[in-house]
């Protein structure tokens, strides 16, 4: 698997989680059942309703092919020369603790595909597991990754990571669904000049402030435990890696830090609601840099120079 391919297939994998984190937002904390018909508007609650089911299923089919990319990866790692292809698979997984850890991780995934085919979104016992699946296989990367092998404090390391990537989901899947909600109502139709955005995102911001400040804080606590010292951020590829990915994030923050303070403000007005689908789009697009660069990050070893 060429490095390039190798990125994707993580890139991928966060991308599925992200875009499940994002129907489950939309369902739970957007578009909550309470408040459909009174602080929500009915027809409001639909679109963006259906843009989280929307979501869900294409997230479910997304997890297992990244999963299965990610077994090809590691067996191209783990490949014996002398053995073929058949008994070097079932040798890593039956015969490894990463084998045991994916057979579980693809079988969570295989569930959480179904389960989002087959959700009804009136149905809320459904929500409840593929809310509770996409959590379980949160803990993939983490289980995979550098925080197993954390000496000493690898639960910790190990929770640190599924919390970050979770509250990623939250802030990246959330975004996600405020902006396919306003592109799906203008293809509905509805009006020429209204927009959902004077109703989503205040309610969104609720939810991504709280989301961003539990990314920052496990962030740093997961630097701090894999980083040997301050100077790896310059002498190791990790160290490196992970300053080219605090400034993507910092760009990502600047970006909705704008958003919220002055263009949220302007919504009702003409230009605002332009300005926000074009500044949130941004927000977006560098958001995705930073889960390109993290695949990047779960492949260096925070050892090497």
């Amino acid at each position: 698997m060429t490095p390039l391919l190798d990125i994707l297939t993580g890139w991928l994998l966060f991308g599925g989680l992200v875009t499940c984190w994002g129907a489950i937002t939309g369902r739970w904390l957007l578009v909550p059942p309470h408040d459909i018909g009174r602080s929500i508007s009915e027809s409001h609650a639909e679109v963006s309703l259906g843009v989280a089911m929307r979501l869900g299923r294409m997230g479910g089919v997304t997890l297992p092919v990244a999963l299965s990319l990610v077994f090809l990866r590691q067996l191209q790692e783990f490949r014996d020369p002398f053995a073929s292809w058949a008994e070097d698979a079932q040798l890593l997984a039956l015969g490894t603790n990463w084998g045991t850890t994916w057979i579980f991780g693809f079988a969570a995934s295989l569930l959480v595909m179904v389960t989002f085919l087959s959700l009804k979104w009136t149905r809320q016992a459904g929500w409840v597991i593929a809310a509770l699946l996409t959590l379980a296989l949160s803990v993939f990367p983490a289980l995979t990754g550098h925080a197993n092998g954390t000496e000493g404090l690898r639960w910790i390391s190990i929770s640190g990571d599924l919390i970050h990537v979770s509250a990623a989901g939250v802030w990246i899947g959330g975004l996600t669904l405020v902006l396919l909600s306003e592109r799906a109502w203008k293809i509905r139709g509805q009006s020429a000049d209204y927009t959902l955005l004077p109703e989503l995102v205040p309610v969104f911001s609720r939810v991504a402030l709280p989301a961003v400040v539990v990314l920052l804080l496990t962030g740093t606590l997961a630097a701090w435990m894999h980083l040997p010292s301050l100077g790896a951020l310059i002498t190791t590829s990790y160290g490196r890696t992970l300053v080219v990915k605090l400034g993507l994030v910092f760009i990502v923050l600047s970006i909705g830090l704008l958003n919220w303070r002055r263009i949220t403000p302007r919504l009702l007005d003409g230009d605002g609601p332009r300005a926000m689908r074009t500044s949130a789009a941004l927000e977006l697009l560098f958001a995705h840099a930073v889960l390109l660069v993290t695949a990047v990050l779960t492949r260096t070893s925070p050892m090497d120079h």
